[in-house]
């Protein structure tokens, strides 16, 4: 076999084993995604609304059927609270309008930049971004959640992601680097972390 023809093959082959691997990741993200999203609908919107009301001690109100706010109605009612705007937006999400979402969540920080919910919607553009795969504007997103929150429980996960996106944009000895600062850790993000470098590098 002529050597430029068995080089070509082995790109090919080389080209074929990271799509897998991204794949095979991909995967992984989206089961942590699920349990991320129900986590976040859990802890999130009955806890943090409850403080940001006002920090009542009073016993909490029986959990309801009904939406805590119509999304539509939080987007454009500019005396909305915090909590209903990042609900509203991240209904869309899960809705999976994510150009909807997307406006929503920015809409969400135009309002209230160091609000309670602003990591959070950080990360959610990142995410978004990554969906599109407009990584540098995920790089920006996750970036900025990191410097400006760094105590933010969205943290280690915006740094999973931020290694990925390093990695799908060919800077894998930064990926590699931030990926096993994470690793170190004890966190679910830590053990993702960890299993993307042994797949990958």
């Amino acid at each position: 076999m002529p050597a430029s023809v068995e080089s070509d093959v082995y790109s090919q082959i080389r080209s074929l084993q990271e799509e897998i691997a991204t794949l095979r990741g991909l995967v992984e993200e989206q089961a942590y995604e699920l349990k991320q999203l129900k986590q976040l609908q859990l802890d999130n919107y009955i806890d943090l609304d409850r403080r940001i009301s006002g920090g009542s001690q009073s016993a909490a109100p029986a959990p309801s059927d009904e939406p805590l706010v119509s999304p539509s109605a939080s987007v454009v009612d500019d005396n909305a609270s915090e909590a209903d705007v990042y609900k509203a937006a991240y209904d869309l999400l899960n809705q999976k309008d994510f150009t909807g979402a997307e406006s929503a969540f920015k809409d969400h920080l135009t309002r209230f930049p160091s609000g309670d919910f602003a990591s959070n919607s950080h990360y959610w553009l990142g995410k978004i971004a990554m969906l599109k795969k407009d990584y540098p504007q995920a790089k920006s997103w996750f970036t900025d959640l990191i410097a400006n929150f760094p105590s933010a429980a969205k943290v280690p996960d915006a740094q999973l992601d931020l290694g990925k996106v390093y990695f799908l944009m060919g800077d894998k000895v930064k990926a590699k680097s931030l990926l096993s600062q994470l690793a170190a850790g004890n966190t679910d993000a830590a053990r993702l972390a960890s299993k993307f470098i042994s797949d990958n590098f």
